[in-house]
């Protein structure tokens, strides 16, 4: 079973491809039997996704302060 960080890696590439889907063949808003299919929003939920994980993968990464000590 993958751990949690393989879990976001996965979901973040999953993700950017659908994005690229998307955005190579781009389609327009339209309602069909009362349903409205809004590709923006779509779009727009998709980003926030991203946004979730490379959050998420911040906060996993390691870190490091450089300091200089003076004697």
């Amino acid at each position: 079973m993958p751990s949690d960080l393989e879990q976001i890696v996965l979901i973040k590439s999953q993700t950017l491809a659908r994005i690229a889907e998307i955005t190579a063949q781009p389609k327009p808003t339209y309602q069909i039997d009362g349903q409205m299919v809004a590709w923006g929003d779509y779009l727009s939920h998709l980003q926030q996704t991203v946004d979730w994980c490379n959050a998420k993968l911040a906060g996993e990464a390691p870190f490091e302060f450089h300091t200089q000590a003076y004697t």
